[in-house]
């Protein structure tokens, strides 16, 4: 037997830094749909050719038949209490000789007994014994007979049977649930010895030992944590339950919520460096016999990634990271309730939480008017001021208030959205290739790029145009072990490209998609991550057309390509800003439920 525990993530698995993270873990003893296994019979078509010749050869007096009859029905009584009783008895031979008689004989005389005619043309044909039979014996005892009667007849068959089950009740020693962020450093990029002394924190790891009773937990996890694991974020364990116990078929859910710091850098898996989040569950199952007390008992750990994006303030400004001071907290602030099965209960208690809100609201009501009866009762004049005299209806005040609710999202919702237009000027060698017009520089995931780029004023003839959406790292010289190309250059990442012949274009529209799943911008006091736009042109070194004319006359011009043209390259890099911001790529990716089994 086993539990099966269900862990769902709200909110897609995908947060800002700075909210809280709030999921559901269930543990549910199931009941196994257990297949009961019931004894069939293999019935074979009688062959009524060999009963037709018996019919013929036999003698046509009925009291040979009738004895046959009586002789069929005490062997078939014999045999059907020898199979009920389990006791194989020794077999006639000459008992099938009869047997085939008595069929032939019911055959013959359907219209005078009281028999069920045999359906011959059925998908699994019945033996007239079966018919015989079922007006005395149950449907049971009919199969039965049936069976020994092919077990006297044909070879011996063995049906065999698994017992049944019985679902018993689990006991679970305890559960837990933590969060766990971390990041992991490329040796040959970064110099990892300026981490040192992130060893010396005390972090919770994820694969040390969580046990009660000399128990020991075992870790299973969808990636690979080695010794370069340094930390990010880590607080301790909150204790889900301890001695839970679980009937055939009852589920205890519980809610787990803590609030996630705002200066963790976004989740990133780059070439120079990579930041993971983690959701570890635990929990270690009793054993339900007492035969191995000395067999220790397990349990296991489950660790479920979730993505995390960076805290935007309301400039746009987003929190630098320091590598060398994680958030490692050694109190635990979780919050842990158990969900209740009656929703009732859950209303109800949210009706008391409510409550006293609700009454301070109204006796606050209640106390303005009053004492606007009082200063009119006293003037006896109508107050020209129908508000209260404070700072708490300040229009300004409020707007601030209102500006400090917005939730990340909205914010990043407003700063691209409000991001004005852009206009570059591409040259080379101080002549103008193109004009650049970008709707917008603030973009978030998931959305596209778009821009034009205008030739009508272009000095340099412009063949061909391609334009690549990338990213790459950037490493602080203090902690690089290469030099800054080499690095821009390994680490770099092509999201979209676009590429277009525009020999004879006087505009040019693209559109770079941003992947949802990719990171967005970040910065912390090693390693940072950037966006940019990469323009590259293939240019002619002069203004001459690569055609010349052939013939030309009143009405007609006609012109011939060259076959060789001398061409130049041109490349260009404009920044472009990223923010994060889920999408239902992403929340499709991790925010599906994750179920393991404990055994």
């Amino acid at each position: 037997m086993s539990v099966l525990v269900t862990t769902t993530i709200s909110q897609g698995a995908v947060f800002y830094a700075g909210e809280t993270l709030s999921c559901t873990i269930a543990f549910t003893n199931p009941i196994h749909n257990i297949n009961k296994s019931v004894k069939t019979s293999h019935s074979t078509p009688i062959p009524f050719t060999n009963a037709t010749q018996h019919q013929t050869n036999s003698t046509t007096t009925a009291a040979p038949a009738q004895r046959s009859q009586s002789r069929t029905i005490s062997s078939l009584a014999s045999s059907t209490l020898a199979f009920l009783t389990r006791n194989r008895q020794p077999s006639v031979k000459a008992a099938p000789k009869p047997l085939d008689i008595a069929l032939a004989n019911t055959m013959t005389n359907d219209e005078d007994t009281d028999g069920i005619p045999i359906e011959l043309d059925s998908p699994t044909p019945r033996s007239s014994i079966d018919t015989f039979l079922q007006q005395s014996l149950s449907p049971r005892s009919s199969m039965d007979s049936n069976a020994s009667f092919h077990s006297s007849v044909l070879p011996s068959r063995r049906y065999s049977s698994s017992p049944l089950k019985k679902p018993v009740s689990e006991h679970l020693i305890c559960g837990f649930a933590q969060v766990v962020g971390s990041f992991v450093a490329d040796a040959n990029l970064i110099n990892v010895n300026e981490f040192d002394p992130l060893k010396h924190y005390t972090m919770y790891n994820p694969q040390g030992g969580f046990g009660g009773g000399g128990g020991l937990m075992v870790a299973r996890s969808d990636s690979h944590l080695d010794t370069r694991t340094l930390p990010v974020f880590s607080i301790p364990p909150s204790i889900l339950f301890v001695d839970l116990d679980l009937a055939p078929g009852e589920t205890k859910k519980f809610s787990y919520k803590i609030q996630l710091p705002n200066d963790i850098p976004p989740s990133h898996r780059g070439k120079a460096i990579r930041f993971n989040y983690y959701l570890v569950i635990g929990t270690q199952r009793a054993h339900t016999t007492a035969k191995l007390p000395s067999i220790p008992n397990q349990g296991q750990i489950v660790q479920i990634r979730f993505r995390v994006l960076n805290h935007v303030s309301e400039d746009g400004s987003r929190p630098i990271y320091d590598l060398l001071n994680p958030v490692v907290l050694y109190k635990d602030q979780a919050i842990v309730t158990e969900c209740h099965s009656d929703k009732s209960e859950a209303r109800k208690e949210n009706k008391l939480i409510r409550d006293p809100l609700q009454l301070e609201k109204k006796k606050a009501f209640l106390d303005y008017v009053n004492e606007l009866f009082e200063n009119r009762m006293k003037k006896n004049t109508i107050p020209e001021i129908t508000r209260r005299d404070s700072d708490v209806y300040d229009e300004k005040d409020v707007n601030e208030e209102a500006d400090k609710d917005q939730s990340c999202f909205q914010i990043v919702s407003r700063i691209t959205h409000r991001s004005k237009k852009a206009m570059y000027d591409i040259c080379k060698s101080n002549q103008r290739v193109a004009k650049l017009h970008l709707v917008k520089t603030a973009y978030r995931l998931g959305e596209p790029i778009v821009g034009v780029l205008d030739f009508s004023e272009a000095v340099l003839l412009t063949y061909k145009t391609s334009i690549f959406l990338e990213s790459s790292e950037s490493i602080e010289n203090t902690i690089a072990l290469k030099s800054s190309q080499y690095i821009t250059r390994v680490s770099r990442k092509t999201h979209s490209d676009f590429h277009s012949i525009c020999l004879d274009n006087k505009r040019l529209s693209f559109s770079l998609p941003i992947p949802a799943i990719a990171s967005p911008e970040f910065q912390t006091t090693g390693v940072s991550l950037k966006y940019f736009l990469r323009f590259e042109f293939l240019t002619g070194i002069s203004n001459q057309p690569p055609f010349i004319p052939i013939m030309i006359d009143e009405k007609h011009r006609h012109h011939q390509s060259l076959q060789d043209i001398e061409v130049s390259t041109f490349d260009c890099q404009i920044p472009v800003t990223v923010y994060g911001s889920p999408g239902g790529v992403d929340r499709a990716l991790y925010g599906r439920p994750h179920t393991f089994r404990v055994q």
